[in-house]
């Protein structure tokens, strides 16, 4: 019986299917960085020097207050009562841990001491302030 044997004249290496699997590799990799950071608006925090990073973030709705006193619900702007429906139904989660507060360092406290109300109206108490450490 005569087995099928590969020509042994041509013994060079594919290289078009791992070029294809770079290019879906680099797409997917572009599309995540995108969506990552189109999740916060940009704000310049505060410095805080003896800030604390925590290790784990978890499932935190991410809140926004730029120096003008819009607030942004991840990457969507919100009023104060949209963001209070929000936490109110997260807040039911399992595995909800609270909110990640980032607001600029020129925001007037009335717009942070508004949106702390909201959560503590909502029954959310676990907040992270964002800061630099430097």
């Amino acid at each position: 019986m005569k087995l099928w044997q590969p020509d042994q004249e041509n013994e060079k290496f594919e290289m078009t299917p791992m070029i294809d699997v770079v290019f879906l590799l680099i797409t997917f990799f572009m599309t995540v960085t995108s969506f990552a950071n189109a999740e916060m608006i940009q704000v310049v925090m505060p410095l805080a020097p003896d800030a604390k990073v925590p290790e784990e973030m978890g499932n935190r709705q991410f809140i926004s207050i730029t120096a003008e006193g819009e607030y942004w619900l991840g990457a969507h702007r919100s009023t104060p009562d949209e963001i209070y429906a929000t936490l109110t139904h997260k807040a039911n989660e399992k595995d909800f841990k609270g909110i990640y507060l980032r607001a600029d360092a020129t925001t007037p406290h009335r717009y942070i001491s508004e949106i702390m109300k909201k959560c503590a109206e909502a029954g959310v108490y676990n907040v992270i302030f964002g800061t630099l450490k430097e």
